[in-house]
């Protein structure tokens, strides 16, 4: 297990695309210089040991050396045991619309955005349960198998975004589906097992009814969230780049409205043995769910996590050192002997 002790460190990789471009107007700014006292045609005779291309070589070494630099600072750090360890959590996971109407703006900042910092806060709050992520529109597909690594969950949930499923809908019964699976062996010891499904409920599919009920004869609990208000809101679809945000309309050019449709939402909670929560500007619920969750019988598992990490500075540190030899050893200028020989000859 590889893990960065100083990740913040690695920003400081961003500056050299910076090195580059000052570098290149360094060189040009010479050679206009050098033009004005010496005519082009007399360079080669009056400097014949001027070299722009080992110029570029030695900074181009320096730039290479400064990246290894900087990954020895941060300090990569490799896991050298392994612990496991018994805890006893819930299974939980969650389905997640990302439709492109979780892009409305009536729960602020627009829906999914609000879905997505909730989360966040969820985990947060979590203590030795598992998680996972399923998300879905006009179809379905596991993000993030369950686990026990929240900073993981936090990453993929970072990630999420409508652009991940391009054909739209909301395909409430395949999330549902897929979320079951995700748990494992239905006939396994672990019986603490939730589904959080969050969304605006626009589903026309009568089967997510159906699949809830299945799942719940497993012993799953499905909890469902309504992410929008009863009067609607208009959908976002782009910008026209002056900061003017244009809007989805259909075939007739009226503008379409996307409304919190509660009833499906609720059914399937019913259905599930779980709660509907309706959101709103101030909370999505979640606090009210995990709550809820927390008095369900814990299952027993088995931890896996890497211990006594140990740094693997040295190495991109020794890296960097061989580089800055070499970059002192290339002259700048030609060299009839040694540089020509040992270091891009001509």
């Amino acid at each position: 297990m590889i893990r960065i002790e100083n990740i913040e460190i690695l920003y400081l990789l961003t500056l050299i695309p910076f090195f580059f471009i000052l570098h290149f107007f360094y060189i040009k700014k010479k050679k206009a210089r050098l033009r004005d006292f010496i005519d082009k045609n007399l360079i080669d005779i009056i400097v014949p040991d001027l070299s722009y291309g080992k110029q570029w070589t030695k900074f181009i070494l320096i730039n290479i050396a400064y990246f290894f630099i900087v990954i020895a600072i941060a300090n990569p750090q490799i896991g050298t045991s392994v612990e496991k360890t018994d805890r006893k959590g819930t299974d939980l996971m969650i389905c997640l619309d990302i439709s492109n109407s979780m892009l409305a703006q009536d729960i602020k900042p627009n829906r999914i955005s609000r879905a997505k910092q909730s989360l966040n806060h969820l985990i947060d709050q979590l203590k030795n349960d598992r998680i996972g992520i399923i998300v879905f529109a006009g179809s379905a597909y596991v993000q993030l198998p369950i686990t026990n690594d929240y900073g993981a969950a936090k990453t993929f949930i970072d990630l999420i975004d409508p652009s991940m499923i391009s054909n739209q809908g909301t395909a409430i019964g395949q999330a549902l589906e897929k979320a079951n699976e995700s748990f494992g062996d239905k006939n396994s010891d672990n019986k603490s097992r939730s589904i959080i499904l969050i969304s605006d409920g626009e589903d026309n599919e009568e089967e997510a009814i159906d699949v809830a009920k299945q799942i719940a004869k497993d012993g799953v609990v499905i909890n469902t969230i309504g992410l929008g208000l009863a009067e609607g809101a208009l959908i976002p679809i782009s910008s026209n780049g002056q900061g003017k945000i244009e809007y989805k309309k259909d075939i007739n050019g009226s503008y379409v409205m996307t409304k919190l449709n509660e009833d499906i939402l609720k059914d399937i909670a019913s259905v599930g043995n779980g709660v509907y929560i309706r959101a709103n500007n101030s909370s999505i619920g979640l606090d009210n769910i995990l709550a809820r969750i927390n008095k369900m019988e814990k299952n027993e598992y088995q931890a896996v996590a890497y211990k006594d990490y140990e740094s693997k500075f040295y190495i991109f540190a020794f890296i960097a050192f061989i580089l800055l030899i070499i970059e002192f050893l290339v002259f700048e200028k030609k060299n009839k002997y040694i540089n020509r020989k040992f270091f891009f000859g001509k």
